[in-house]
């Protein structure tokens, strides 16, 4: 499937929004990019699967998240447009995956494999730029969550999900946004009435 306008757009603004390439740089690298459609409820990524693919959300909204072995999810992240997704813990450690990717709109996906961008960084600074500041802000994200389910309580989570994430609910299942919490849909529903309550 051949990259559209939009394609190349997105791809361009996920990238440049990161660090600073030039034209050259962002050529060398649509080389590797090939589409991927998702319907909804399609995985990208399977625990267990070996972790390959580097992805930027063209459209759509992919969660990650792990299963417990009781069958309970709990949810690490949601990817919106114009994100990066493919779970970076995973992709470095060439282990089999512990994380589940999954499509909970239609989406339309640009992949890239791990190696080539890998490869990139080797040969171009800015590519280089690049995989520096995106681990600095999955690193910076990962530090945010930590303080919010050490540091906070569930009301605090709930205002923090709704600052990073605004307009999501309306997206996604109270299931989902609980699991991302650490709590259960009932202590979800019980949150919102209080928000409610007080007219927020």
């Amino acid at each position: 499937m051949t990259l559209s306008e939009v394609d190349l757009y997105a791809y361009a603004t996920a990238m440049c929004g990161v660090a600073d390439l030039a034209e050259a740089d962002l050529a060398a690298g649509v080389a590797s990019v090939r589409i991927r459609l998702l319907a909804k409820g399609e995985f990208l990524l399977r625990a267990g699967d070996q972790a390959e693919q580097v992805a930027v959300v063209v459209q759509g909204l992919l969660r990650e998240h792990f299963v417990l072995p009781d069958g309970t999810e709990r949810t690490k992240a949601f990817v919106l447009e114009g994100q990066l997704s493919g779970s970076l813990a995973d992709l470095l450690s060439s282990a089999p995956s512990r994380a589940y990717i999954v499509a909970e709109e239609p989406s339309r996906l640009l992949l890239m494999p791990f190696s080539a961008a890998r490869q990139l960084a080797q040969e171009r600074p800015a590519w280089r730029t690049l995989g520096a500041r995106v681990t600095e802000s999955l690193l910076r994200v990962k530090a945010e969550r930590e303080y919010e389910l050490l540091g906070l309580d569930a009301a605090g989570r709930y205002e923090a999900f709704r600052t990073r994430y605004p307009g999501l609910e309306a997206r996604v299942s109270a299931k989902h946004v609980a699991s991302y919490l650490g709590i259960t849909p009932v202590h979800l529903s019980r949150l919102r009435r209080q928000r409610r309550a007080v007219g927020r």
